[in-house]
């Protein structure tokens, strides 16, 4: 697993702008550059916290998600779904 890699990526969207657009411009080119398992990469693109939080990723950075836009994830339904509460389709 690769959970310090996801940390990484999190923490460079909170402080790298170019970083940050880059996600939302193109997101597959940047995620080809991270070594992510596959479970890893679809527990962060559909934006399923309660699994990244299970795999280790810092909660911390797992806020940065909502505050930037990623992966489908808002202020509304970050609790839920951090609770494992909500799905992430929901």
């Amino acid at each position: 697993m690769s959970v310090y890699a996801i940390n990484k990526l999190l923490y460079r969207v909170e402080r790298e702008e170019a970083y940050r657009k880059r996600i939302h411009a193109n997101l597959d080119e940047v995620l080809s550059e991270v070594s992510l398992s596959e479970e890893e990469r679809e527990a962060l693109t559909s934006g399923d916290l309660h699994k990244l939080f299970n795999m280790g990723v810092h909660p911390f950075l797992l806020n940065h998600m909502p505050r930037h836009g990623l992966f489908g994830v808002t202020r509304q339904n970050y609790l839920p779904r951090i609770r494992g509460q909500e799905s992430p389709s929901d």
